[in-house]
């Protein structure tokens, strides 16, 4: 290894060690929701619902984007208020957080109620698949509200860059959901058999006592987030309009993200259920080895964040270009992972049809090209993101699953004639290529490069 590229691309080992410390308990939080939600589908598989449950979670995968560009919107602030020990300032930013994502969570709860089955509708036109998904999602919307309390204090815990919080809790509430999904679907202990229902029910039950855990436990120990409601809601003009600012691009991004990722799902549709169900175990499955990049993207953010918070905008740059190596060897880490698991994994499912189960296993396979570029691609987002570049991190995120992605799966489907799954899904990655071109650009650029916890700063007033 050459002097050059040690001392540009590697840093200290304290480095190394504090990354550690944000992304384990991260990727480990993830690993354990993935694992919830593998199980779910390994149980709705035996009562025959895998597609209905992946049409009527299409909701969920609007609002957490949604909600996910709030909270990753005040944490822009939030990790730069840590870095420049300003509590007063981060209370302030998580009763924001905390609100903004209720209202939210609200908005989303009945458009599920009122109008849950044209939803349901809209991503399929099989009855049987829209009558189980009903079943599910006229449930289920009922979590939204204890998840939007989550969100938010997982993410103030991430500010703070205490991540092992919100990972214990997430352990609970999967078990929770995983011991309730074998009961109320199945009808153990004596209950009656609720299939779809029951894993909603499920859902509905671990949500609500993993939010009333994160409100507990911060008011027992006192986070620094956590105040009084004055002092969480104490907001002046000049306090939100620079944060508002910043969010608006990141709510619209995140929303238009979600709902450009469920226009896949509508494309997936056009292929028939068989697709639906090859998609949803494929994304399961794989969604294990995601969880990599989603810990890249959230120690990318938090330690860019804090360097500009207190202004030391060398150490920001040299943060982010020894992520790369990083991020390079998870990249090989994740691919030996998926060709080696990807057949025993997919066979916990019990697929009777040899055709679903090579889909799923190629669908799985496929996550390792899509995993290797979100690897890089997270550390430019989250890297434009904490410097508060917001208009360019939508066009980057939202911009290209419009103008590339969805365009290209319709294409293929509409003119080209592809009727596999796998080979649409494939197509559809050249998105992720584009994205980390357009990436690498603006990161060279440096505009991300500027500390902002002075914008939300009263200004004196002028001497006469």
């Amino acid at each position: 290894m050459s002097t050059a590229f040690r001392e540009k691309y590697i840093a200290e080992p304290a480095f190394y060690r504090k990354l550690g410390r944000i992304v384990l308990p991260i990727v480990l939080q993830q690993i354990l929701n993935q694992g919830a939600g593998f199980v779910d589908t390994i149980m709705v598989s035996r009562v025959g619902g895998v597609s209905a449950v992946a049409v009527a979670t299409q909701l969920d995968w609007l609002l957490g984007p949604v909600t996910f560009g709030v909270n990753s919107g005040v944490n822009i602030y939030s990790s730069q208020f840590y870095g420049a020990k300003d509590e007063k300032s981060l209370k302030k930013c998580f009763g924001f957080s905390m609100l903004m994502s209720l209202l939210i969570a609200l908005v989303f709860f009945l458009l599920a109620a009122l109008a849950g089955q044209s939803v349901l509708r809209f991503y399929s036109t099989d009855s049987e698949i829209v009558r189980l998904g009903w079943r599910y999602l006229r449930i289920v919307c009922f979590g939204y509200l204890f998840s939007a309390v989550t969100s938010a204090f997982t993410f103030a815990y991430r500010s703070v860059q205490r991540t092992k919080i919100p990972m214990y809790i997430g352990f609970g509430i999967n078990v929770i959901n995983a011991c309730l999904n074998y009961v109320l679907i199945f009808g153990k202990l004596g209950l009656p058999a609720m299939g779809v229902a029951g894993a909603a029910l499920a859902t509905v039950i671990a949500n609500a006592c993993g939010a009333a855990a994160h409100i507990v436990w911060g008011v027992a120990t006192r986070q620094p987030f956590l105040g009084t409601f004055r002092e969480m809601t104490d907001w002046s003009r000049a306090f939100l309009t620079p944060i508002i600012r910043r969010m608006l691009p990141l709510i619209a991004n995140e929303a238009l993200f979600g709902f450009g990722n469920s226009m896949y799902m509508k494309a997936y549709g056009l292929l028939g259920g068989s697709a639906i169900e090859i998609y949803k175990i494929g994304n399961t499955v794989g969604s294990f080895f995601f969880t990599a990049a989603m810990g890249m993207n959230n120690a990318a953010g938090l330690l860019v964040g804090e360097q500009l918070g207190k202004k030391d905008l060398a150490g920001a740059k040299k943060c982010v270009r020894c992520l790369f190596p990083v991020s390079a060897a998870l990249a090989i880490l994740v691919f030996l992972l998926i060709t080696v698991t990807a057949g025993p994994l997919v066979s916990l499912f019990g697929l009777t049809d040899e055709a679903i189960r090579a889909g799923a296993v190629m669908m799985v396979r496929l996550f390792a090209i899509r995993i290797g570029f979100r690897l890089f691609n997270v550390i430019f987002m989250s890297t434009i993101r904490a410097g508060g570049d917001s208009y360019f991190l939508m066009f980057l995120d939202c911009g290209v699953v419009w103008l590339v992605g969805v365009p290209l799966a319709f294409f293929a489907v509409k003119t080209l004639g592809v009727t596999s799954i796998t080979t649409l899904y494939a197509l559809i990655q050249a998105e992720q290529l584009v994205r980390m071109l357009l990436g690498i650009f603006r990161y060279r650029q440096g505009k991300w490069c500027r500390n902002l916890t002075d914008e939300t700063r009263e200004k004196a007033p002028q001497e006469a």
